[in-house]
């Protein structure tokens, strides 16, 4: 991650205060299992002290604000994939489950997902990969416009390779009709959802391998952009 954008999450957050317990469901959560949670520094919490309360935040485990004190420390694991379970999905899922809009930290995690999301487009493989990566920011997030401007610029060369991909294993097409994205975590009646498969679907994603073929004469390059046409060109194949 942007070293900026992640010492400036944890700037924004300093003042959060430490929760003195984080109490969960007595029937999913021991009571002495906030431990681990609360043994050490919040920069000093790995994957295993986390996991399962990364899992269950909010939902059977913890206030939302105690999960604000520790946002940064969830989001900078899970841009990483550092997981495994629960997946970056879920835990972004968490950012949108709380009003954050309204938080005095929300510029500093607007400029976190941006960075995440542009670290994204700049590597391939990556982990998470685009698809999964722009699955997690609409479940953060109720508009995913500027991560989709982003990615139609195809700038990169692993911006091109993750719309390869995408466009041609992360689209379910039924009956010669496109009819949602593939990923199982996407909000399938969201905003996000209908502005992702509308980009992908309706033009944007298309002029952009156009205005690309303009700009190249890289044989490998055009041989991926051709691929990305014809995938999305034919929602039947």
């Amino acid at each position: 991650m942007d070293e900026r954008a992640v010492e400036g999450l944890y700037a924004a957050f300093e003042d959060v205060p430490r929760p003195r317990v984080v109490a969960g469901c007595p029937c999913c959560v021991e009571p002495d299992e906030d431990r681990a949670l609360l043994a050490r520094p919040l920069r000093e919490l790995g994957v295993d002290d986390l996991g399962r309360y990364a899992a269950k935040a909010m939902t059977t485990w913890g206030t939302d604000e105690d999960f604000r004190y520790f946002a940064p420390r969830l989001l900078e694991l899970a841009a990483d994939d550092a997981f495994g379970w629960p997946s970056v999905e879920i835990v972004f899922g968490k950012l949108g489950m709380v009003p954050w809009g309204q938080w005095p930290q929300r510029e500093a995690l607007e400029r976190f997902l941006a960075a995440f999301w542009s670290r994204t487009l700049t590597r391939h493989p990556a982990h998470p990969d685009a698809g999964t990566a722009l699955c997690a920011l609409s479940l953060a997030v109720c508009d995913v416009t500027p991560y989709l401007d982003e990615w139609e610029r195809l700038d990169t060369g692993a911006a091109i390779r993750h719309l390869r991909d995408f466009a041609t294993e992360g689209l379910i097409r039924r009956r010669g009709k496109w009819v949602r994205l593939r990923n199982a975590h996407w909000d399938t009646g969201g905003r996000p959802h209908r502005q992702a498969i509308a980009w992908f679907t309706e033009g944007p994603a298309l002029r952009a391998v156009h205005a690309a073929f303009e700009r190249t004469d890289d044989e490998p390059t055009l041989e991926l952009l051709l691929e990305i046409e014809q995938s999305l060109s034919t929602p039947g194949g």
